[in-house]
């Protein structure tokens, strides 16, 4: 019992940590953006020290022989997608303030869905039930509103580039969807830290590489940024990417993988009151009345997502697929119904 309420006490723990670490992380992006430094550096840099962070993780599972066969080429495709999704959402905020791409990014519950149903056929049956599809409808009615009253009542940012931000958002959303499910097929039985240690291996040598090549400054431009921009933008790595994820890990252990993705949904208010603070963000009430219809069909979506899921006699393929909030990076296979060392020996 009281190791049951331990567990829960480290899982709470760890989702108020991982939604703190999601919610700032957009505003410091758009911090960045702000001071000079391209989506390409910034990306190069984020992704580097990510990489960094985790690479321990591969050498002594190595060193140990427990990494899993063949990890690093399973990691390959999922990784070309993360590359494209994250250049998407990075150049987001170059665009528009981070609660508004946030509240695009919601729409990824509906892509994630209609991929799944694509890729996995047991689950056609979720986007054919009727709280499905009210799910989703709220979801993109909401986004639309959001952009709708956006234009309305733009002062600072044109027209174009609102409609370009909120392109970009639900375009790397859907991407960021491919990401999740192509994890889900590629690296099926492996442990969700291995498998985003690896694939961020990757997503690091391609953004490292898009910078030099694209990049003004081919990524030196943070080395004569001031000191509090060079610290937010590698701090961003470690809140958004790196530690991020372990909270995200400790969170699904603790309480669920269906809990904490719900919880989640909660990043845009997160996202909301700090921009509001530092960035002097503001949301007219209309778009805010949005974006909670957006929230809520996602959750709605999500939730009936997981509950068929959970259905007696369900097949083993049916795994719990948690949906990250994107910075992000999604390591996104995560079977809660299994210890992990099971989750780990059973490929």
């Amino acid at each position: 019992m009281s190791q049951s309420v331990g567990k829960q006490g480290w899982g709470i723990a760890g989702a108020v940590l991982t939604l703190t670490f999601w919610s700032i992380t957009p505003v410091m992006l758009g911090f960045i953006a702000r001071h000079d430094i391209d989506a390409w550096t910034a990306n190069g840099w984020r992704y580097t020290i990510s990489a960094l962070v985790w690479m321990p993780l591969l050498l002594v599972a190595r060193r140990r022989g427990s990494l899993p066969p063949g990890l690093m080429r399973k990691a390959l495709w999922p990784a070309a997608i993360n590359a494209g999704a994250q250049s998407l959402y990075a150049r987001g905020f170059y665009a528009i303030d981070p609660t508004l791409f946030v509240l695009g990014l919601r729409m990824q519950i509906v892509f994630v869905a209609i991929g799944a149903a694509i890729m996995f056929p047991a689950e056609r049956a979720v986007i054919r039930t009727r709280r499905f599809l009210a799910g989703a409808t709220l979801a993109t009615l909401g986004i639309v509103g959001v952009l709708f009253f956006g234009l309305r009542n733009a002062e600072a940012v044109s027209a174009g580039q609102m409609v370009l931000g909120m392109t970009l958002a639900v375009g790397s959303g859907a991407s960021f969807g491919a990401y999740g499910l192509a994890v889900r097929r590629a690296m099926h039985g492996v442990p969700s830290a291995l498998a985003f240690a690896g694939i961020s291996q990757y997503t690091a040598v391609v953004m490292l590489a898009v910078m030099l090549l694209v990049s003004p400054g081919h990524g030196i431009l943070p080395l004569h940024a001031p000191p509090l921009v060079l610290g937010v933008l590698c701090l961003s790595a470690l809140t958004g990417i790196a530690g991020g994820h372990v909270t995200y890990y400790m969170s699904i252990n603790g309480i669920g993988v269906a809990v904490t993705t719900a919880l989640m949904q909660l990043q845009p208010f997160g996202v909301g009151v700090i921009s509001f603070l530092i960035l002097d963000e503001r949301l007219s009430p209309a778009q805010w009345m949005c974006g909670v219809v957006a929230m809520a069909g996602a959750v709605m979506a999500l939730w009936v997502q997981h509950a068929m899921r959970r259905r007696p006699g369900d097949r083993d393929d049916l795994e719990a697929f948690a949906d990250l909030p994107p910075d992000e990076v999604v390591a996104a296979v995560v079977d809660e119904r299994r210890p992990a060392a099971e989750v780990a020996t059973r490929s």
